[in-house]
């Protein structure tokens, strides 16, 4: 069977809906080429804080493109010998190598003030399938009426067991949701890269 190419004009995109986009990829190569599920990890990027720099973001206006997200989900493609990261959101190349992404994207941590550090919640593909649920209500303005940012026109996406559990895949304390939860270290030597 020939591996199937993400083609990024053919996949669901929602601008500020990270998670979903991430989420819709790994529905789309499930769908597409099945067996190259089990190289796949979705990742949240969050703090305690909910403070996080990014780089390279196409909403952020200034010229290093630096955003700061409350989360950020990315995906990881271990399936080569050279680790891609997919992340919609980047004004980096999709895909583009995990060594290219976290030095221009992630950065070194060392000036960076503690408070600002970020966690990664890796997860299998699979499983973010699997047990992922948002209703979407972490979007909604205080009037609880109005959205942020338009969401999706496909419905909110569910399981058998929640409805809404997307705060505990950004908490990166929380042991409800399936994932690795690791500092930037330990998620460099995941891809085995270096900062």
């Amino acid at each position: 069977m020939e591996t199937w190419v993400v083609n990024r004009e053919q996949c669901v995109y929602t601008s500020c809906y990270c998670e979903e986009n991430i989420w819709k990829l790994c529905e789309c190569w499930k769908n597409n080429d099945p067996n190259h599920l089990n190289s796949l990890y979705a990742v949240f990027i969050s703090n305690a804080q909910r403070i996080i720099p990014i780089w390279e973001q196409k909403s952020a206006s200034n010229s290093e493109h630096l955003a700061i997200w409350d989360y950020h989900v990315i995906l990881i493609d271990k399936s080569s010998s050279s680790t891609a990261i997919y992340d919609f959101d980047s004004t980096l190349s999709f895909p583009v190598s995990a060594t290219d992404y976290v030095q221009q994207a992630i950065r070194d941590e060392t000036n960076i003030a503690h408070m600002y550090h970020r966690l990664f919640r890796v997860i299998s593909a699979q499983e973010y399938l699997d047990t992922f649920a948002s209703d979407r209500s972490h979007m909604l303005k205080e009037d609880k009426i109005t959205y942020m940012a338009s969401p999706p026109s496909y419905p909110a996406i569910s399981n058998e067991k929640s409805l809404n559990n997307i705060n505990e895949f950004i908490d990166m304390k929380s042991k409800n949701v399936p994932g690795t939860v690791m500092n930037l270290a330990d998620f460099c030597r995941l891809l085995r890269v270096r900062t």
